[in-house]
């Protein structure tokens, strides 16, 4: 073999040799665009984390407020008479005079341990009508009766989402106002 038939066999060999691995700027790439891709995927997990976290929190404040407001309208429409607060007043409670002498008086007021609205039938404990997930402030009852009517009652207050975490998705509040008569 002379030296022009080892200089072809070189250059066929290094033609046909194989790389194997990658370069440096290779891997810094594909490094670089997975961790893009996770933190990307990080972020819309977390959002969709705090979306449903807030849904929460304002569907529990919208359940809780609407079936303490049913109740409330209930009872008053099925009262006899108001007893407080007086015509032209408001109060933070409301006490009625019922048709059935076991649930007379029945009493509307909030409880000093997490702000729950309750009722208190006769001689009954009090019952709470909200749960400890949220807190009622501003409860106010106004008595828009006048002379020769039944009796017109305002309800007013405003539910907010209880939680001891910081974190505004956590946070809702609404404010509930109606109105109801007696029949």
């Amino acid at each position: 073999m002379n030296e022009r038939d080892n200089k072809m066999k070189w250059r066929v060999e290094r033609k046909f040799h194989v790389q194997r691995g990658f370069t440096l700027i290779e891997l810094l790439l594909y490094v670089a665009i997975v961790g893009s891709l996770l933190i990307a995927v990080t972020g819309f997990f977390a959002m969709v984390a705090e979306s449903r976290i807030k849904n929460q929190s304002i569907s529990e404040v919208n359940q809780q407020g609407a079936a303490a407001m049913d109740m409330i309208t209930q009872t008053i429409r099925n009262a006899n008479t108001i007893n407080t607060p007086t015509t032209g007043t408001t109060s933070s409670f409301l006490s009625l005079a019922m048709p059935v002498a076991g649930v007379n008086p029945t009493i509307f007021d909030l409880t000093g341990d997490y702000g729950a609205l309750q009722i208190t039938e006769g001689a009954g404990a009090a019952t709470a009508i909200t749960n400890d997930k949220v807190e009622v402030n501003g409860l106010t009852f106004k008595n828009l009766s006048r002379a020769g009517t039944p009796g017109v009652i305002q309800i007013s207050f405003t539910i907010s989402r209880s939680s001891t975490s910081s974190k505004e998705e956590y946070s809702y509040q609404k404010t509930f106002t109606s109105t109801a008569a007696l029949r």
